[in-house]
């Protein structure tokens, strides 16, 4: 019989005692760990410059691609804010006309709350779904929005206002400018406590931008690596959109904002409950009825800044403080484990040296 092996059958053999050794395994695992967090982490580090506004691709396709982006954005925003706007302006008429007194605060509440989930499921990956002025502020004072887009945001906004109000005009029979009047909001009071409007419309939209960073806008464009191809996160530069769906971070979103906007409804305020400067646009341009309305864009856009600032540097003083204690990057835990064995091993070889040289004398 012959006893020698093929030069395959051997390789095999070598193969077959390598994949059975247990150190061999782990330190292939280790090895195939650490070869994945370095790709990842240079795409990561790819698609940070591309976020942050370090890498740029200024080919004639790259620029197409971002313009058709921002076109999308702003015609998505005009299109969110006229299917926000319409209903509550159209409620507000029919109410007052039909309704009389009878539920009017909680019908408004339900209108509006309900129809912010809508847009925001609709439009939330298209332009981020603001339908508020006061937002869009927030976001380009916290370098979401770019100085471009904002200015378009609120105009589109405030075009849309006065659009969905001539809308609702339409579709009564009563006097234009007087359905425009009953749809503007002016204090509860008159003038004799303008500090309590300015603290109502203060603390409302504080509290909205404050709810709308907290769940989506401070983490949206982390969401974008995690939502968006890569292609799609370059175009949407300067821009914050987030994905609503059921597997996304930001699925439950809608439902934050639009019970947030219910809640505001109802606490109503001595200011009539607007924090929305592009809301109170539309009816004031056509009844021609502009009371106070400097006051009341004063303490929303104040308070939406804020709100936006002081999310934006509360979780980037979290973040930073995270990474400075108790917590490990998956990298860093590779090196140690590889550490940790490199230090085993030579303690190892040092103790079976020791050993023998023991036992040889």
């Amino acid at each position: 019989m012959n006893n020698q092996h093929s030069p395959g059958s051997a390789a095999r053999e070598s193969e077959s005692v390598g994949s059975g050794n247990p150190s061999m395994m782990i330190d292939s695992f280790i090895n195939k760990i650490d070869a994945t967090m370095t790709s990842k982490n240079t795409l990561d580090h790819r698609i940070n410059d591309i976020i942050h506004k370090k890498e740029k691709d200024n080919s004639p396709s790259a620029k197409r691609g971002r313009m058709k982006m921002a076109m999308r954005a702003i015609v998505g925003e005009f299109f969110c804010c006229l299917m926000f706007y319409t209903p509550v302006y159209g409620c507000i008429v029919n109410l007052n006309y039909h309704g009389g007194n009878t539920f009017t605060t909680e019908c408004l509440a339900f209108v509006q709350g309900l129809q912010a989930i809508a847009v925001c499921f609709a439009f939330s990956g298209v332009s981020g779904a603001h339908f508020n002025s006061a937002v869009s502020f927030a976001l380009w004072l916290t370098g979401k929005l770019s100085n471009r887009k904002v200015i378009l945001y609120i105009l589109v906004q405030l075009l849309a206002s006065v659009l969905s109000m001539g809308i609702v005009v339409s579709m009564f029979k009563y006097d234009n400018v007087d359905m425009a009047r009953v749809c503007t909001v002016t204090p509860e009071s008159g003038g004799d406590k303008l500090s309590f409007v300015f603290a109502s419309e203060f603390f409302m939209t504080f509290i909205l931008v404050f709810t709308a960073f907290t769940v989506v806008f401070e983490d949206a464009e982390e969401q974008k690596k995690q939502n968006m191809s890569f292609q799609t996160i370059g175009d949407s530069r300067g821009l914050t959109l987030y994905a609503s769906t059921p597997q996304s971070k930001a699925g439950f979103a809608p439902f934050a904002i639009g019970f947030t906007v219910f809640s505001l409804c109802l606490i109503h305020g001595e200011s009539g409950g607007a924090f929305n400067p592009s809301r109170m646009f539309g009816p004031a341009l056509i009844s021609g009825k502009w009371d106070y309305l400097w006051l009341y864009w004063i303490a929303q856009f104040l308070g939406a800044a804020v709100a936006g600032l002081l999310v934006h540097n509360v979780q980037r003083f979290g973040i930073e403080l995270k990474s400075s204690t108790n917590e490990v990057s998956a990298e860093e835990a590779v090196r140690n484990i590889q550490r940790n064995r490199t230090v085993s091993t030579n303690v190892t070889s040092d103790n079976e040296t020791t050993t023998y040289n023991v036992i040889k004398s």
